[in-house]
């Protein structure tokens, strides 16, 4: 395909694409879908504009939306590649940035791919599933809730990777939990079953690594940003947002160390539970050679062996076998090796 084709890279699926429209000033908010054939109908200049697209599968209309916000074909492209990296873009007008957006279901994460694309005025979420971790900033939005009416379309943005970044936090303390248990597991655990799990742990952990690195990089490109669509007054809170994106880099490599100490652990427990069975092994061996040696010997079918003639050789013989193997016992008792 050519640069800027527009190619959906997600599964297919039947549902509509939805519209989702929230607008907004200081006094008033209004709050509704809007039907895919209006898009003339968005005024962006009153107030601040959130459309929510929800649905990337649509290319026709993601192409309409483009045309009527005026945004780059590239752009457009990401948009709709939901395996691009988080990343962040600056146009002329407005910025543009990728994340992922996780939630976890049991035990598993699922990620759902977001762009943003933040206006003078305005702000496009384009989200790949009907999920999100948005409800609370509609609830501020409609409660008017702190400052977030009083503010442009970039304290919005911020407001939206804040709880994403916060979901990040919520599903590292699931994590956190899970293997801090492990770690006291360990102690007096060790069947296959807890291998298992470690390196389930392992698995979700590195994942997401994966998205929470690049999406640091695209947050402290925010931060660094001198974009006109940034404020000097929203600049403190993508500043105290990159510190809470840091702790979750910090916190997953913590964790990355832990699984690996967890994982050693438990193969130094089973090499030493190897090698205390190999010991005892190793014991019976060496107290049985001679024993055997010995039987060997006296079952040997000669006819002048003068032990086979004498009366109490059988006895003689049993309490023989009996001083080696005790014997030995308490020298290796004595040795600490038993």
């Amino acid at each position: 395909m050519e640069p800027g084709a527009l190619v959906y890279t997600g599964e297919e699926t039947s549902l509509d694409v939805k519209l989702e429209v929230i607008q907004y000033n200081e006094q008033e908010i209004q709050e509704y879908d809007l039907p895919p054939g209006e898009l003339d109908k968005i005024k962006p200049h009153e107030g601040v504009l959130w459309l929510n697209v929800v649905g990337l599968h649509d290319a026709r209309l993601i192409q309409q939306i483009g045309e009527r916000f005026s945004l780059h074909n590239l752009a457009l492209e990401d948009i709709m590649n939901i395996h691009h990296r988080p990343s962040f873009d600056e146009f002329d007008d407005k910025l543009m940035i990728s994340v992922k957006m996780l939630q976890i279901t049991n035990r598993l994460l699922d990620t759902e791919q977001l762009s943003f694309v933040v206006g003078p005025d305005y702000i496009i979420t384009f989200q790949e599933k009907p999920w999100d971790v948005f409800e609370g900033v509609r609830n501020r939005l409609r409660k008017k809730k702190g400052q977030i009416r009083t503010r442009n379309s970039d304290y919005l943005a911020f407001a939206l990777l804040d709880v994403i970044v916060d979901k990040y936090l919520a599903i590292l303390a699931i994590y956190d939990e899970e293997i801090s248990e492990q770690e006291i597991r360990l102690v007096d655990a060790t069947e296959k079953e807890m291998l298992a799990e470690i390196n389930a742990s392992k698995k979700e952990i590195n994942y997401l690594r994966k998205y929470a690195r690049p999406l640091k990089e695209a947050i402290h490109n925010f931060s660094r940003s001198h974009h006109s669509t940034i404020h000097k007054k929203t600049r403190p809170f993508i500043k105290d947002l990159l510190d809470h994106i840091t702790h979750v880099n910090e916190s997953i490599e913590l964790n990355r160390e832990t699984i690996n100490d967890n994982l050693n652990t438990y193969h130094s427990q089973m090499s030493s539970k190897l090698n205390d069975i190999l010991k005892v092994l190793t014991i019976f061996s060496v107290v049985f050679i001679p024993l055997t040696f010995m039987a060997g010997i006296y079952g040997m079918n000669f006819d002048y062996m003068p032990e086979l003639h004498n009366r109490y050789g059988y006895p003689v013989f049993w309490v023989t076998l009996i001083v080696m193997a005790g014997g030995m016992l308490l020298y290796f008792r004595k040795k600490r090796w038993l």
